[in-house]
């Protein structure tokens, strides 16, 4: 645990694609006070990683997994150690509001326990029996914040060297570990021929450890994207990125072209929404000048629901034009899935396969990726935090009725959560047995779709189903063999 730098689990991530792309790294003199940047600075300069992570994709993304992993448990052990220190941090702050009949009580007492804990790093007892006994500073309060500094400070290199001696205790095993995946995955792809795309999905839900026999069983699920074709088409669905840099497209554009100006004739075709401001209707005008409605207005404009007069032009010709249109970057990717007692078996499985290949997918166009439970509960997962997250959540039976009220819920509640989840794709898998849900929610997720959310649906099983005109596309499996219910 560092304070001052405060590396982060991104900051250490940034380092590793940082080598794995350039092979470059930072000298580790730079990292001295952080035990998990030295040590991964002193794996990528090690000869033997550097000729297979450098060589080799399959490498490259072994590495980053495996040490990303050993990161993730090194910094919850950082972090339980920051909270058995939690009562001493917040002694530091009650000692920072102490009155000076407080600190002539009990200054004697504190620097005690400090020199009690710290004095092998460091602590100056002497220096301090001086200021606060002899010449009475504990009144100071520059003093008394200069020696609550000091303990602070103490504190964290402490804990610096509790985290320094827990990695030093696990380095050995990790690096026998990565030697291990260097070297076994590759031999184990060649030997079995095994595309490079199904690699991926299945490792990385492994948790940066290689068994042959469990790569087996989660290779058997990525198989039912070559039996069900269209999961990959779902995928593509979802997956659409008409320029990831956000630069400008051209567009082509056919129809009629004319000019309109002011009180030129032209016919009411009839009443449309947007947010032309020269068409509104008498009553939204209205709106706009009454201060108390322009709330309202304003919201109606941005979302371009505002009532206006549609024209048609009595002179216009026909035309064609190219023109530039922004390309918007795409939101997270929301799945719901069903894990009601009908998706037992193989229904659960295809679910899976589909988040296994839509979770890197969103790795590859760095977007979130979100699984929902569809049952009565529903507790949104950010899966692309923990891929292993996924076998956590399918190793669950499933069990009990659909109910989608909550699902929803929650899925409306993540498009909230920041504006740009505005654009999202929400695909719901499921066999669509869902009871009648409050007209609300569906006039909800009417309004999400049209402000530019797409909401997709994956039907498997041949039940009946009520949902098609609510979504943006279905798709269907309907040759799976289902549950005895």
């Amino acid at each position: 645990m560092n304070k001052q730098k405060g590396y982060t689990p991104a900051v250490y991530m940034q380092m590793l694609q940082h080598f794995t792309k350039t092979g470059e790294c930072d000298d580790a003199a730079l990292h001295q006070g952080d035990a998990i940047a030295t040590y991964l600075i002193e794996t990528m300069q090690d000869a033997t990683v550097r000729t297979h992570v450098l060589g080799s994709t399959v490498c490259a993304r072994v590495f980053t997994d495996t040490m990303v992993q050993f990161v993730a448990l090194m910094l919850q052990k950082a972090n339980y150690q920051l909270q058995r220190a939690s009562a001493e941090l917040r002694q530091i702050k009650e000692a920072a509001a102490w009155s000076l009949t407080n600190r002539r009580g009990g200054w004697k007492a504190l620097v005690q326990q400090v020199d009690g804990k710290y004095a092998a790093l460091g602590f100056e007892r002497s220096f301090y029996l001086h200021e606060f006994e002899t010449l009475q500073h504990w009144s100071d309060d520059g003093t008394w914040q200069h020696f609550l500094d000091n303990w602070e400070q103490l504190l964290y290199r402490h804990l610096e060297e509790l985290n320094r001696k827990t990695l030093d205790e696990r380095r050995d095993m990790q690096d026998r570990l990565l030697r291990h995946n260097l070297q076994a995955v590759p031999d184990y792809l060649r030997e079995h021929d095994t595309p490079e795309n199904t690699f991926v999905q299945t490792w990385a839900l492994m948790g940066g450890r290689w068994n042959s026999i469990e790569f087996e069983r989660l290779e058997r699920v990525t198989r039912l994207q070559r039996r069900y074709p269209v999961l990959h088409t779902i995928a593509e669905r979802m997956g659409r990125v008409a320029d990831a840099t956000g630069r400008l497209r051209q567009r082509a554009g056919e129809g009629h072209t004319g000019q309109m100006r002011h009180a030129a004739p032209c016919d009411i075709a009839g009443v449309s929404q947007g947010h032309d401001l020269g068409a509104l209707l008498p009553h939204e005008l209205a709106q706009w000048l009454d201060p108390a409605l322009e709330g309202i207005f304003l919201h109606k404009y941005l979302t371009s629901q505002l009532q206006t007069f549609d024209y048609q032009s009595r002179s216009l010709a026909s035309g064609r034009s190219l023109h530039p249109q922004p390309a918007s970057l795409k939101g997270p990717m929301i799945v719901c899935v069903d894990r009601s007692g009908s998706m037992m078996g193989e229904p659960g499985q295809i679910a899976l396969s589909l988040l296994m290949q839509l979770a890197e997918l969103c790795e590859q166009q760095k977007r979130p990726c979100y699984l929902i439970a569809f049952a009565v509960r529903a507790q949104p997962i950010d899966v692309m935090r923990d891929r292993t997250q996924l076998l956590r959540f399918f190793s669950t039976r499933p069990a009990g009725d659909t109910d989608a009220r909550a699902m929803m819920q929650s899925t409306f509640g993540l498009l909230d959560n920041h504006p740009e989840h505005a654009a999202s794709d929400v695909l719901w898998v499921t066999d669509f047995r869902i009871p009648p849900v409050p007209d609300t929610l569906l006039h909800e997720m009417g309004r999400r779709r049209r402000q530019g959310t797409h909401f997709f649906g994956l039907q498997i099983g041949i039940a009946e189903n009520n949902w098609r005109q609510h979504f943006d596309e279905m798709f269907c499996i309907t040759d799976v063999k289902m549950p005895v219910c």
